[in-house]
């Protein structure tokens, strides 16, 4: 960004400074309460959401519905979509096996 007037390039950057202190001290406060943000219940969600697909489909068959509908909303292809989650489900699926299998070697044997 190219500043031709110097008052400008001072008023944006205390703008910018003040967003970021507040911003900084919004998180941390967000902390202290131990209060999720939206973006932290999303990802818990979807984390859930691909351990149970990845043991039972037919358990969150419409919950994948709204998913894959919500989704179409905003403009994605909704094919494109459900590969996607599918894709995430296999990599769930896949490391719950590794789990599973070191848990399996880890335990002493059974006389």
């Amino acid at each position: 960004m190219d500043w031709h007037d110097q008052q400008d390039l001072a008023r944006y950057r205390r703008r910018k400074r003040k967003q970021r202190d507040y911003q900084q001290g919004y998180r941390e406060r967000l902390k202290e309460a131990r209060t999720p943000e939206r973006d932290d219940i999303a990802a818990e969600l979807m984390r859930v959401y691909l351990n149970v697909v990845a043991v039972d489909h037919q358990k969150v068959r419409d919950l994948s519905r709204a998913l894959f509908g919500g989704l179409e909303q905003r403009g994605y292809d909704r094919a494109a979509c459900v590969e996607q989650v599918r894709g995430m489900a296999r990599r769930v699926q896949a490391r719950m096996a590794r789990q599973s299998n070191k848990e399996g070697r880890d335990r002493p044997p059974e006389d």
